[in-house]
C-alpha cells in the first residue's frame, strides 16, 4: 500500500470516526437532558453539536478513558507481534500467527478500532444517562446543593445549581422551583460563578 492511499484512508477513517463522535455526543445530551424534561435539540446550534463530543472527552474522566483507548490501539498491536508466541494473546485477538506482520497488525488495529468504538458508545451511553439520573434523583430527593451564583443584568443575584450549559443558555435550578429552568446567555446573564462539584 503506497502512502498517498494510505493518507486518503487515515482521512477517511478520521471523517467517519468524528461524525461517529458527533452522533455520540448527540445522543449523550439527549440522554441526559432527557432525565429533565428538556428537549435539547431546541436549545442547541450547530457550534454545540459540533463541539459536544470534544468538550465531554476533555473532562477528566474523558482524557482518562480515551488515553487508555489510544493507548490500546496504538500500542498493543506492537506489543502483540513482540509476544506472538503468547497464548492469550491468540486468543484475544484470534489471528494467525504465521500470517506476515503488516497483516498481522492490521488485522489487530481493526479489531482494536471496533473495540474502540463499542468502548466510545458505551462512555457517552453510560455518562448520558448516568449523570442525568443522578441530578433526577437529587430533585426528587431534594438534595441539590445551590451553591452556583447567577447574577443577571438586572442586577438581581440568585443562588442556583448549574446542570448544564451550552453556547447560548443556561440550564439551572433554584431551590424555591422543583424544575429546571432554562436562561438565554446573551443579554440576560451578567456573570455566572459555577462551584466544581467534586464527585
Amino acid at each position: 500500500m503506497d502512502k498517498n492511499n494510505s493518507f486518503q484512508i487515515s482521512q477517511g477513517l478520521l471523517s467517519l470516526g468524528y461524525i461517529y463522535l458527533i452522533l455520540m455526543g448527540i445522543l449523550n445530551e439527549s440522554l441526559y437532558y432527557n432525565r429533565l424534561d428538556i428537549e435539547i435539540l431546541k436549545y442547541s446550534n450547530i457550534l454545540d453539536v459540533l463541539l459536544s463530543p470534544i468538550s465531554k472527552l476533555t473532562t477528566t474522566k474523558g482524557l482518562l478513558f480515551s488515553s487508555f483507548l489510544v493507548f490500546a490501539t496504538y500500542i498493543l498491536p506492537n506489543y502483540y507481534l513482540k509476544k506472538k508466541g503468547n497464548n492469550w494473546l491468540k486468543k484475544a485477538f484470534k489471528v494467525d500467527p504465521n500470517l506476515p506482520e503488516a497483516e498481522t497488525k492490521n488485522r489487530i488495529i481493526k479489531s482494536l478500532l471496533v473495540n474502540f468504538a463499542i468502548g466510545i458508545f458505551g462512555f457517552f451511553i453510560g455518562t448520558g444517562i448516568g449523570g442525568g439520573h443522578k441530578i433526577a434523583t437529587e430533585i426528587k430527593e431534594n438534595k441539590v446543593v445551590y451553591n452556583d451564583t447567577v447574577q443577571f443584568l438586572t442586577g438581581e443575584t440568585t443562588q442556583v445549581e448549574i446542570v448544564g450549559k451550552n453556547s447560548s443558555y443556561l440550564f439551572y435550578l433554584t431551590e424555591d422551583r422543583p424544575k429546571v429552568q432554562v436562561s438565554p446567555i446573551s443579554g440576560t446573564i451578567k456573570s455566572i460563578e459555577e462551584v466544581v462539584d467534586e464527585e
